[in-house]
C-alpha cells in the first residue's frame, strides 16, 4: 500500500513539473521547445554564437566568448512576479582552456550564489530562487578571470515557476484584424485579466501556435501569409505561473490578393536649381515601373521632408536655413507601394540670408503738365542697400501704375477734368520690400474746354428758342440729373444712364509687358490673397461702396491682371514643353 501511494505521489509530482509553464520562450540555439539558429534574447559584452557542435540537446548551443577581463559575460533576462520561486535549469560545460567557467552576479533573485562550471562535459545546474524584481536576469560568464578568448557552452534552459497560483486569467475578447495584406495583417484584442497579472499572450494561427506578446500588448503583426488564403486566428492569455485562458473568438481572414513586387526603376540626373537662402527646386529625370510610376518620394539629410503625389519630376523645397549645407536624394513609387533604390545624391548650401532692408521712402513728389485729363509726377530717387528695382504709384490710395525700373517719373491719363487726386509713391527692391510712402500730392487737373455750345444755365434752360438737340451743351460748372450736383464729380446721375457707347481715356497697362517688370511671384499672390481677399493692386469692397469704382481705372487695373495672368500662362507653358520633352526622352 506504501508502495502505491508512493508511485502515486511521484506520478503527480513529475506530471505537475511536465506541464508547469517554461519561461524561456525566446526562439534560439538554448530553447528546448522553439530551438532556433539564433542567441535571441541574449545581450551582454562577451561575444555569444549559436553552434552546431556536439549540443546537448536538439541541434544547436550556444557558445559565450571572452573578449577580455570586462567583457566576458552574456546576460538572459524574463519577466517575473515578484515573490514567486523559479526552478532554473540550465545545462553547461566549459571550453577547452584552463579557466573555469562560472555562473555569477546574477540579479533579481533573493538567494543566488555563484556556481563554477568546471567540467568540459555537459552538467546540468539546477537553480531554485525567489524572484525579487520583476525582470530577473542569468549572467554565465566563459571565464573567471584571463585573457580573451576563453568559452562556456550553454543548451536546455527551462525556468518554470513553482505551484502557488493556478487561477488562469480570463479569455481574451474582441479579437479583429486589420492592415490586411497580401502577406501580412495586424491582430488586435481586448485586455484580459487575471488575479495577479497577464504577462504574455499566444497567438494561434489554423490552430498551431505562430507567435506571443513576450508581454501584456494587446497587438500581433503576422507576416509570412501567402495571398488569397484563407486564415483562422484565436489568443490565449498567460499569467506569470504558465496558466493559460480559454481562448478567445476565433476570426477567419483571407489575404488580399498578390500585388504588383517589381519596384521602378532609379530616378537619375537629380539636380537643383533656384536656391535661395530658405528655398530650392530639385529636378530629375523620371523613372519607369512595369506598370507605372505614380509618386516620387523625397530625403533632405536622409529623412523624407515630401512627395510629388504623382508622376511630377520637380519639387520644390521651403523652410531651409541660409548658409547651409543640405543633401538631397529621390525614390519612385508605384501604386502597389514599391519603392526604387535611390537616385544619385546631391549636397546643396542654400544663399546667404537674402535682403530684408527696404529702401528709403521716395522724396519731393511733385507734379507738372497738369491737363484736364493728365499730368506728370517726378520725385527725388530713394536709396536702398542694394538697389531700387521699381516705383509704384498710388493714385486716392490705389495702386494706379509702376515704373517697372528706377525711372523717378511717371506720366498719369485718363483722368477727370476739374477733378481733385492725391497721390504718393513706394520704391521697391529686387527683394520685393517696399518703402514707406513718399509725401502726398493733391492736384486738380484743369477745367475741360467746350466751343460753339450754349451754356446752359437755369434760366435758358427750358427756353423755347434754344435747340438742345442741335447745339452742343456747354456746362461750365457741375451737373446733376435726378439729384444736386457734386462737387467732387462734373456729373452726377440717380438713376441707369443708358448709352449706345462710351469713352473713356484713362491710363493703360502695357508696362505689363515692359522688360525688368515685376511680375508678382504667385507665392507672395497667394499669402496677400488669404491675408486680404482680394488681389494686389485691386480696390477692396469698402473702398468701393465708399467711393464707387472709375471705370476707366478699373478697365486699366483689369487689364493689367489678364497681362500678368498671360505671363503666367506662358511660364507655365514653357515648363509643360520641357516637362513633355523629357517624358519622351525617358522612354
Amino acid at each position: 500500500m506504501k508502495l502505491i501511494v508512493f508511485t502515486l505521489f511521484v506520478w503527480i509530482v513529475s506530471a505537475s513539473i511536465l506541464n508547469a509553464q517554461n519561461l524561456y520562450t525566446q526562439p534560439n540555439a538554448a530553447n528546448i521547445e522553439n530551438e532556433a539558429n539564433t542567441t535571441t534574447g541574449w545581450s551582454g559584452p562577451a561575444t555569444i554564437t549559436s553552434v552546431t557542435g556536439n549540443p546537448q540537446n536538439g541541434t544547436y548551443s550556444l557558445l559565450i566568448t571572452s573578449n577580455g577581463n570586462g567583457a566576458r559575460h552574456s546576460i538572459y533576462s524574463f519577466t517575473a512576479v515578484v515573490g514567486t520561486v523559479y526552478n532554473v535549469s540550465i545545462w553547461a560545460r566549459r571550453g577547452s582552456n584552463n579557466s573555469n567557467s562560472v555562473f555569477a552576479n546574477w540579479t533579481g533573485f533573493q538567494n543566488f550564489t555563484s556556481v563554477s562550471i568546471a567540467s568540459t562535459q555537459w552538467t546540468q545546474y539546477n537553480f531554485t530562487l525567489t524572484a525579487s524584481s520583476t525582470s530577473p536576469a542569468i549572467w554565465v560568464y566563459a571565464s573567471d578571470g584571463g585573457p580573451a578568448g576563453r568559452t562556456a557552452y550553454v543548451d536546455a534552459i527551462t525556468i518554470t515557476a513553482q505551484a502557488g497560483d493556478t487561477q488562469a486569467p480570463t479569455a481574451p475578447t474582441n479579437l479583429a484584424s486589420s492592415n490586411v495584406t497580401a502577406t501580412s495583417l495586424t491582430l488586435s484584442w481586448t485586455a484580459s485579466t487575471d488575479n495577479i497579472g497577464v504577462t504574455n499572450y499566444r497567438i494561434y494561427q489554423n490552430n498551431t501556435q505562430v507567435g506571443q506578446t513576450g508581454n501584456s500588448t494587446t497587438t500581433f503583426n503576422v507576416s509570412g501569409l501567402t495571398a488569397s488564403t484563407a486564415y483562422s486566428y484565436y489568443v490565449r492569455a498567460e499569467d506569470a505561473a504558465g496558466n493559460l485562458s480559454a481562448n478567445s473568438n476565433t476570426i477567419n481572414v483571407t489575404t488580399a490578393v498578390a500585388t504588383d513586387t517589381q519596384p521602378p526603376t532609379v530616378p537619375t540626373n537629380l539636380a537643383s536649381s533656384n536656391v535661395t537662402a530658405t528655398s530650392l527646386t530639385l529636378s530629375w529625370t523620371a523613372s519607369t515601373d512595369n506598370i507605372g510610376v505614380t509618386n516620387y518620394r523625397i530625403y533632405q539629410n536622409n529623412t523624407q521632408v515630401g512627395q510629388t503625389g504623382n508622376s511630377t519630376t520637380t519639387f520644390n523645397v521651403t523652410g531651409l536655413t541660409a548658409s547651409t549645407a543640405y543633401s538631397y536624394y529621390v525614390r519612385a513609387e508605384d501604386a502597389a507601394g514599391n519603392l526604387s533604390a535611390n537616385s544619385n545624391t546631391i549636397n546643396v548650401t542654400t544663399a546667404a540670408a537674402t535682403d530684408t532692408q527696404p529702401p528709403t521712402a521716395p522724396t519731393n513728389l511733385a507734379s507738372s503738365n497738369v491737363t484736364a485729363t493728365s499730368l506728370t509726377l517726378s520725385w527725388t530717387a530713394s536709396t536702398d542697400n542694394i538697389g531700387v528695382t521699381n516705383y509704384r504709384i498710388y493714385q486716392n490710395n490705389t495702386q494706379a501704375g509702376q515704373t517697372g525700373n528706377s525711372t523717378t517719373t511717371f506720366n498719369v491719363t485718363g483722368l477727370t477734368a476739374s477733378t481733385t487726386y492725391s497721390y504718393y509713391v513706394r520704391a521697391e527692391d529686387a527683394a520685393g520690400n517696399l518703402s514707406a510712402n513718399s509725401n502726398t500730392q493733391t492736384v486738380t487737373t484743369a477745367s475741360g474746354g467746350g466751343g460753339g455750345g450754349t451754356a446752359y444755365t437755369t434760366e435758358n434752360a427750358n427756353l423755347p428758342t434754344v435747340n438742345w438737340q442741335s447745339l452742343n451743351l456747354y456746362v461750365a460748372g457741375r451737373m446733376g440729373i435726378g439729384t444736386q450736383p457734386n462737387s467732387a464729380y462734373l456729373l452726377s446721375a440717380n438713376g441707369t444712364v443708358r448709352t449706345k457707347d462710351l469713352v473713356v481715356q484713362p491710363g493703360w497697362s502695357d508696362f505689363v509687358f515692359e522688360p525688368g517688370y515685376d511680375l508678382p511671384d504667385l507665392k507672395k499672390v497667394e499669402e496677400y490673397i488669404i491675408a486680404n481677399g482680394r488681389l494686389i493692386d485691386l480696390p477692396s469692397a469698402a473702398e468701393i461702396q465708399e467711393n464707387g469704382a472709375k471705370l476707366g481705372q478699373t478697365n486699366a487695373l483689369l487689364l493689367m491682371k489678364i497681362e500678368e495672368l498671360t505671363l503666367y500662362l506662358i511660364e507655365m507653358n514653357k515648363r509643360l514643353e520641357n516637362l513633355e520633352g523629357n517624358i519622351q526622352i525617358s522612354y
